[in-house]
């Protein structure tokens, strides 16, 4: 007769998941995995640059005048070639196309002068301070009652818009300046 070999134990997870235990891969549970991959998303975001206030989105992107725009009042832009926005936190810029109009707003909540986020996934600008919600075209959507955002004056000049930082029109103050400042684009 020969000796039949000891049969392997059926091990649990449970039996584990003790401290103890090196010979088994570590089990971890769902709140500790994600707070781990939380960590790392942000540490990754950091590392490539990512500013906060700004959605880490495509679509949410930074926003530069271009070279040789001269400061000042006046900021020159390249012309968006597709919907989205585009957010100049230097001058206090927020660019937007959308529905084949291009709108430039202030960075600045039009209630207590909050900075301003873009949150692509429900495409909408977004007061953290408040939690209202702008369109992109700067029409008050959800949230806190607040008016519409301040809208600059803007132009386009060939494959670029240019954005006059003192001319500022309030929804409430002079509805016909807000309502003009947009650009129509094809």
């Amino acid at each position: 007769m020969t000796a039949s070999k000891p049969v392997p134990e059926v091990l649990t997870e449970r039996a584990h998941a003790s401290p103890g235990c090196q010979a088994c891969p570590r089990v971890t549970d769902r709140r500790v995995f994600l707070r781990n991959m939380g960590i790392a998303v942000a540490a990754t975001l950091a590392a490539l640059g990512a500013a906060p206030g700004i959605s880490f989105a495509t679509s949410g992107r930074v926003l530069a005048p271009l070279a040789g725009d001269g400061g000042g009042a006046q900021r020159r832009y390249d012309l968006p070639r597709a919907d989205g926005v585009w957010i100049d936190s230097a001058n206090e810029v927020i660019l937007a196309r959308w529905q084949n109009r291009v709108y430039a707003f202030s960075l600045r909540c039009p209630h207590r002068g909050a900075t301003l986020e873009w949150h692509a996934a429900e495409s909408r600008v977004y007061c953290p301070k408040h939690k209202a919600r702008f369109r992109p075209d700067g029409m008050h959507d959800s949230g806190r009652a607040t008016r519409a955002l301040d809208r600059y004056d803007l132009r386009l000049e060939g494959n670029a818009i240019t954005v006059d930082r003192e001319a500022l029109h309030r929804v409430d103050e002079d509805p016909r300046g807000w309502n003009a400042a947009v650009v129509s684009v094809t």
